[in-house]
This record gives structure tokens, C-alpha cells and sequence, in this order.
């Protein structure tokens, strides 16, 4: 990778030498972060954050080139206990300041609705996804409403296939991994079949962390959020 060219906003190219024959054969690569946040209740709060990296490569033929292998490698996941909105956020913006070209998805439903007022006045741009029964995702602008079996077997989808890994060296890898596996298809008193995290006694927040943050590489749209703009944060 070290003929690779990265940039500031998270694009990746191949070097062109400045070759007049290069000309309109630039592919353009990718190398930046999905951040979900699952918002804690009693139970801690989850962050998770998955390198998504696409880079340009030669075909063989003169200067054509096309984009490589997409790569989705879950590189960082935590819990933290915080009760105050602003200290969390204020926690949130410390570690968004960690992760170059970060885009980042919560859970808005229930109290996830105020933290996300919360992120909005602090000026921290997001996607508020409220998790709603059925099988359906619709967008309106950051406000999304996804199901939140769409949302769990699109992750699910995305682990069986290889299009999403998670890092061997990742710490807490089998605290996640044991999340994952404990989601379960349950039926409600109205006999409808929904998915369910973490059994009696646990929240697999970890979980649902992840899937947010997978989902944006899938369905939502990346927006180019270069941490600089959070440094004058206070």
C-alpha cells in the first residue's frame, strides 16, 4: 500500500506522476470509519467502529485502473456507564477525535431521541436511527426508521458473507462476538416472529453498536467528517 496516495478527506488514489497519459483514468479509493453508538439506559452505553476501505488499483492494461477488494473490519468497540448526556456526548467527541474520517450512526429510539438533540446542539452530525418493528427503512434527511430485524440481519447477512470481519487483535473481540451469537428469533403475543438481543439478563448493546455502524456502510449514504471540525469543541 505504500504507492497509494491518502488524502485528508479519507479518498485514496494511486500516484499519476503527473503523466499526461493518466489523464481521465484516476479511480478514486476510500479509507474511513462507521461509528455506531448503541445509548445505554441502566445498562452501559456502546461504541463500534468499522474501518471501510476500498482502494484503486492498476488493471495491467497502460494506466487503467479500477478499485480493489472493499474491505469492512470492525477496529475498535467499548462500553461506557454515563448517565449525563453531555458527559457523554462530551466522552463521544474525545474518541470521534480518535477516528480519521468518521461518519456516525445511534440508536434514537426512546431516550436515544434527547441524546440526539443533545448531539445536534453541540453540532455534532449524525444519522438517529429509531428502530421500529416490521421490515421496512425509510430516510428522511439524518432521520432514519429501520426495523430492527432489517438491521440485525443485515449484519448477520454481512458476517456470513465475509463482507464484514472483525480484527483479530480487536480488544473485547469475544465480549462482542458473544453478543452477536446471542441474538435470537422470538415470536410476540400477536404470533409475529422479531429478533432479539442478549436474552434474559443481557442487552447485547454491543451489538446493536455494530449493526448500526455496518448499516451505514450499506443503506446510508457516507458523508466526507473529517475530525478537525470538532477540535473547537468545549
Amino acid at each position: 500500500m505504500s504507492d497509494l496516495v491518502f488524502r485528508k478527506d479519507g479518498s485514496v488514489v494511486l500516484p499519476s506522476n503527473a503523466d499526461p497519459a493518466s489523464h481521465g483514468c484516476q479511480v478514486v479509493g476510500w479509507c474511513r470509519h462507521a461509528v455506531g453508538m448503541d445509548l445505554g439506559r441502566n445498562d452501559p452505553s456502546a461504541i463500534v467502529a468499522i474501518r471501510d476501505e476500498c482502494y484503486p488499483e492498476f488493471t495491467g492494461s497502460g494506466f487503467q485502473q479500477q478499485l480493489g477488494e472493499r474491505r469492512r473490519t470492525v477496529v475498535f468497540q467499548e462500553t461506557v456507564q454515563l448517565y449525563s448526556y453531555t458527559d457523554l456526548a462530551d466522552y463521544l467527541v474525545h474518541r470521534l477525535q480518535q477516528i480519521p474520517n468518521w461518519q456516525l450512526t445511534i440508536d434514537a429510539s426512546g431516550l436515544g431521541a434527547p441524546f440526539s438533540s443533545t448531539l445536534d446542539l453541540a453540532g455534532i452530525e449524525h444519522n438517529a436511527v429509531v428502530m421500529t418493528a416490521g421490515a421496512s427503512l425509510s430516510r428522511e434527511g439524518r432521520k432514519i426508521t429501520c426495523s430492527k430485524s432489517l438491521l440485525i440481519e443485515n449484519m448477520a447477512v454481512g458476517l456470513e458473507t465475509g463482507a464484514l470481519t472483525v480484527a483479530s487483535d480487536l480488544d473485547g473481540k469475544q465480549d462482542l462476538l458473544n453478543e452477536i451469537a446471542s441474538f435470537e428469533l422470538t415470536s410476540t403475543s400477536a404470533g409475529n416472529l422479531v429478533l432479539a438481543g442478549g436474552g434474559k439478563g443481557h442487552h447485547a448493546d454491543r451489538g446493536i453498536a455494530l449493526a448500526l455502524a455496518y448499516l451505514s456502510t450499506t443503506h446510508l449514504s457516507t458523508r466526507q467528517v473529517l475530525v478537525s471540525t470538532l477540535k473547537n469543541w468545549s
